[in-house]
């Protein structure tokens, strides 16, 4: 063969291959076969032996009649090929022909090959080039019909499980993430005159965008192919653009024909279906780590693009953007400030902004998967300054728990959220409702960025419903033990390093605290709850039940009292209701008595002088006289001669400015010095004379 003629046989293959073309076949051995492939019969001198160029099997005369070209091979003549390969042949070969109505032919035939859907027939298939040819009819120099026959055999071949993998080992993903571009810029531009051929190229296109859309979303169902998808930036910013693509709405136009007008609205939907199935295949390369890196260091494509997808009109796009930003949110320290920064941080808590109930419930799923989002991000220092400076989030977050009050997954991530955010003690501030001072780093109070603190919250609206948002949480019906351990949780973050007023903000959770001490047997969950319970109830000095001064003059100071007060306390009616410290000290209600005394009192323990200068009124329990003393304002003054209010009130204040003057530095657990009368018996110490309250009262009067 000529120098020449080999030059012009190369160019005329380049020339219609257009850069396709297959590896040639091992030829089997002829020495190890015996019998024909096809038909079993032996070989023998006057049966001879033929190979198959498509496979490179053996096979007889019989069944290696025919002859075509095969231009994928490099052949440019007829060559000989077995009557199983025959039909996979001649088609790949017509796919790759210049002829348009020859190349629409084998991809037609292709597609039928793939729907008959025979599992031999497809590894066949697979193996001789015919997924090979699929691949090229969705190179973008095709046209749309081709595009559509070619991305419609390649979502069917998509849906078998075995045959996955070969979608992406042939390199098909580049050319339909091509496709995705070519496809949305076309849309764009050729919806603004609806004729008859528009319309005809608009239901071929949305076809292929929907074709496309099936066959990414099934192959990152399946974990070890969705690792190798995102090759590149192109194919993020190819798959972010088709989740945010939609077709115009079409106003009603007598020009246009009806059924002109129905064929859009479907093209609309198939388009519509598209979405949801590339956001939901974002959702699944979100988990990767390596795309998530790929996402983070492409902000303006990955995060921005996301955030944008949260407002989606599609509700299936809202609702997987959400969860990709759940996943990303997972990333370590390093990334979750990114995610968020830039303005991102509005975008996504302003999916929890709830305008009416109807939308409310639309975005129910995404608002689950933004608070998801929001409460991973809130155990990073710098993430969850940037959440919680969005204005409005704590008490759209409260509107978020009464409007979904049965959703057990939102119900757990806000409470969750609740519990990081109180971690920091700027947000304690905020969810408790204490001015807080700034100080600088010399240690001074910075009045400048005290007074922008203080305007700040000025201007928000009161986070005054956050206690009663955790305790609807907790008595909320869907509240299980994880629900319980978050809600514990958030109270111990709130009670810790806060000033000790604050703690009456979170008293109404007392009922609440107990009934989990009740109920759950989780040991961790009952260790912080009993913790909070001690610092919202601390212990206050006793008077030991071993003094000689109340156990021999109690009769002067101990009177009934109606059992209604402990509701004034916050305490339960009934002992089944206390926490487990609790029942052992009130065995019942009529061992409650009140405390009338003021005195100085000298009492002698083992040879030591004690001066204990009493002047207060407790409640106390007659079978445990040590029982903790609680603030004396918290009492109610019963004075026999009806003192006046302001009387009675300037006496509780001096009572109170007396307290501290309690001296409990006298060892009580020893023995005290006791005296003896005559006869050996015990005498009562002396005691100054006793003032009852009343003439005190009238003293000071």
């Amino acid at each position: 063969m000529s120098n020449n003629h080999s030059k012009n046989i190369s160019l005329f293959q380049n020339e219609l291959l257009d850069g396709f073309l297959l590896v040639r076949p091992v030829w089997v051995d002829d020495v190890t076969v015996k019998n024909c492939k096809g038909c079993g019969i032996g070989f023998t001198a006057l049966r001879r032996k033929h190979h198959c160029r498509q496979c490179g099997n053996i096979f007889c005369q019989d069944c290696t009649s025919r002859k075509i070209s095969l231009p994928q091979f490099g052949y440019v003549t007829p060559e000989r090929i077995c009557n199983e390969c025959f039909e996979i042949a001649y088609l790949v070969g017509y796919v790759i022909s210049e002829e348009k109505s020859t190349k629409t032919h084998g991809a037609r035939g292709l597609l039928d090959i793939v729907e008959r859907g025979n599992e031999y027939e497809l590894s066949n298939f697979i193996t001789y080039g015919g997924l090979d040819a699929l691949v090229y009819l969705c190179r973008s120099l095709h046209t749309n019909d081709i595009h559509q026959l070619g991305t419609t055999a390649l979502a069917n071949l998509s849906g078998y499980e075995s045959f996955k993998p070969y979608v992406i080992m042939k390199g098909g993903l580049p050319y339909l993430y091509n496709l995705i571009s070519f496809y949305c810029r076309k849309l764009s531009s050729d919806t603004s005159s609806l004729d008859s051929n528009a319309a005809k190229f608009l239901d071929s296109a949305s076809t292929i965008i929907l074709n496309i859309g099936n066959i990414l979303h099934l192959l990152s169902a399946t974990g070890s192919l969705c690792q190798r998808m995102l090759t590149d930036v192109g194919a993020l910013e190819s798959i972010m653009k088709l989740a945010n693509f939609q077709l115009e709405t079409l106003t009603e136009d007598e020009a246009l024909d009806e059924d002109v007008l129905l064929s859009y609205e479907e093209m609309r939907l198939r388009v519509e279906i598209a979405r949801g199935l590339v956001a939901k295949t974002i959702s699944c390369l979100a988990v990767n780590p390596s795309h998530q890196l790929l996402i983070f260091e492409n902000p303006k494509i990955g995060l921005d693009g996301l955030m944008d997808l949260l407002h989606s009109s599609s509700y299936e796009v809202r609702k997987y953007a959400a969860k990709s930003i759940a996943y990303l949110s997972l990333r370590n320290d390093k990334y979750k400030s990114a995610l968020i920064k830039d303005g991102r941080a509005e975008a996504l808590t302003s999916v929890i902004e709830l305008a009416d109930e109807n939308s409310a419930k639309a975005n129910q799923v995404t608002i689950s998967h933004a608070c998801c989002a929001m409460a991973n991000l809130a155990t990073n220092v710098e993430s969850q300054q940037l959440l919680i400076s969005q204005p409005s989030l704590l008490s759209n977050l409260c509107q978020v728990v009464g409007c979904f009050i049965t959703d057990k997954e939102i119900q757990r991530h806000v409470a969750r959220l609740l519990a990081n955010f109180a971690l920091y003690e700027e947000n304690k501030a905020r969810m408790l409702s204490y001015p807080m001072s700034m100080t600088d780093e010399k240690g001074g109070v910075d009045e400048e960025i005290e007074q922008d603190v203080h305007l700040q919250q000025s201007e928000e609206e009161s986070f005054s419903s956050i206690v009663p948002t955790l305790i609807a949480i907790g008595d909320s019906p869907v509240a299980d033990v994880e629900i319980q351990r978050h809600i514990v949780r958030a109270l111990d973050n709130l009670s810790t390093e806060v000033p000790s007023m604050s703690h009456s903000k979170l008293l109404p959770c007392l009922p609440l605290i107990n009934r989990i001490l009740d109920t759950i047997k989780d040991e961790d969950i009952r260790k912080r709850a009993s913790h909070v319970l001690n610092k919202l109830s601390p212990p206050l000095p006793s008077i030991p039940a071993t003094s000689p001064f109340l156990l021999n003059n109690k009769q002067y100071y101990f009177q009934g009292y109606d059992d209604d007060i402990s509701q004034f306390y916050g305490q339960p009616q009934n002992t089944s209701d206390l926490s487990l410290n609790e029942q052992d000290d009130s065995a019942s209600a009529a061992g409650k008595v009140k405390i009338l005394f003021e005195t100085n009192v000298n009492v002698s323990t083992s040879g030591m002088d004690g001066a204990v200068n009493l002047k207060t009124m407790e409640m106390v329990n007659v079978n445990a006289i040590a029982s903790p003393l609680k603030p004396i304002e918290n009492l109610i003054l019963f004075d026999e001669n009806e003192a006046t209010y302001e009387t009675t009130t300037s006496y509780i204040e001096e009572l109170n400015n007396n307290f501290i003057n309690i001296n409990l530095e006298t060892n009580h657990e020893e023995i005290p010095s006791i005296t003896l009368d005559k006869n050996n018996h015990t005498m009562p110490p002396i005691l100054p004379p006793i003032k009852r309250i009343s003439e005190a009262l009238s003293d000071k009067q």
